[in-house]
């Protein structure tokens, strides 16, 4: 399981940092006047991810109608463009074919439901750029919602349909980033009555990475991990200028919490200036702050590095869910990369807000991205922070 002679972590990803448009002087403009919601029609909402699923299927059925192979039906669905992301060629998502072919027709056999793992679901990354929120609201549901949709295309072909799997790792990433225990339990304990809400249980289940997943064989991964991580430091070590290890580092930074840094820049420039000093005094701060933020960056960027590595040398999720197709919101090789809520969207439902369009339709965005661009927060009742927002032509 060990003989990892050289250690190569292309697989390990994060999300990218959002450029965030509007000038200095937006932030000064006060923040529109809230509309506040009374409730979320939750049964609207799955009805609407089966009626689209259905509505996709009606436009594409005489393409799979010419298909005689129910398991080639499925994976025709799993490969076209609503729902699948990333490009064909870069993902080499042909290849995925013979990878899935067995596990596909063997669910159709017995049938049995098409098991989709999915880890997502961390927390609201803790970067106020990005969000305010700490627990999952519009965002989310939408991604539900596109779960709830490919379940139910996939069952108009195969009638189980499919059943996805969500792993969350906000426990055992939560430490990287500045996020405790018990936030990272609330987040999921959230994201879990969503489901409840859009009776959904049947076709999204949720488990925790660290809890339940890591937990099943705790003593082999520890030991794994001891024994990976001297492989693993030596290369980051060896390797300061490789970009794929300066974008972890980078991406991290943006993802993690520097709360306490700002608030302590913020009081060294605001004092200096209320007392009508030079703030350039404060540069030598500002720099030695951004050196630690740096450094605290690249220790966090390795072990979460360590920790995929361990849990991609291990087969940790094909083990706890064999026979299963690997999903991922980092399309690769090998595994299905699937839009989270609409191929127009990137940014991931715990990296923002929910922007409504005009036309009614939905976007994620970062939430200062919103705000600069003048949309309306929306709220439920005694809710300080928005669920979602709102644009307005």
């Amino acid at each position: 399981m060990l003989d990892v002679e050289t250690v190569d972590p292309w697989f390990v990803m994060l999300s990218p940092t959002e450029p965030v448009r509007g000038g200095v002087v937006a932030l000064g403009t006060a923040e529109p006047e809230p509309e506040v919601v009374e409730s979320i029609d939750h049964a609207a909402i799955r009805e609407t991810a089966l009626a689209e699923a259905e509505t996709f299927i009606g436009k594409i059925r005489p393409k799979l109608n010419r298909i005689d192979d129910p398991a080639r039906r499925i994976f025709e669905i799993m490969a076209c463009g609503r729902y699948r992301a990333g490009s064909v060629e870069k993902t080499r998502f042909t290849e995925n074919w013979e990878l899935w072919q067995d596990t596909l027709r063997l669910h159709v056999e017995q049938g049995t439901p098409i098991p989709v793992t999915l880890p997502s679901y961390p927390f609201k990354i803790p970067n106020p750029v990005k969000v305010r929120r700490r627990s999952p609201d519009m965002a989310e549901l939408l991604n539900l919602r596109r779960l709830i949709e490919l379940s139910h295309a996939i069952s108009l072909v195969h009638e189980p349909g499919a059943v996805m799997h969500v792993i969350s790792d906000g426990m055992i990433y939560g430490p990287l980033f500045g996020v405790s225990d018990h936030e990272a339990r609330c987040y999921r304990a959230g994201a879990e009555r969503m489901i409840r809400d859009l009776d959904a249980e049947k076709t999204i289940t949720m488990v925790d990475m660290l809890d339940d997943v890591v937990a099943s064989v705790q003593d082999e991964f520890d030991d794994v991990k001891a024994r990976l991580e001297p492989k693993v430091r030596r290369w980051w070590h060896d390797n300061t200028d490789d970009a794929h290890r300066k974008y972890l580092v980078r991406n991290l930074t943006a993802n993690m919490n520097t709360h306490a840094e700002a608030v302590h820049l913020l009081s060294q420039v605001l004092s200096r200036t209320v007392a009508g000093e030079d703030v350039a005094g404060a540069a030598d701060e500002m720099r030695a702050v951004g050196d630690h933020i740096l450094k605290r960056a690249d220790e966090y960027a390795l072990r979460f590095t360590l920790t995929l590595y361990t849990l991609r040398v291990m087969n940790m999720v094909p083990r706890f869910y064999p026979q299963s197709i690997r999903g991922t919101v980092h399309p690769k090789p090998g595994q299905w990369g699937f839009h989270l809520v609409n191929k127009f969207t990137n940014v991931f439902p715990w990296q923002g807000v929910a922007v409504q369009k005009p036309n009614g339709q939905w976007r994620v965005r970062t939430e200062l991205d919103a705000k600069l661009n003048g949309a309306i927060p929306v709220h439920l009742p005694n809710d300080p922070f928005p669920y979602y927002y709102r644009e307005i032509s």
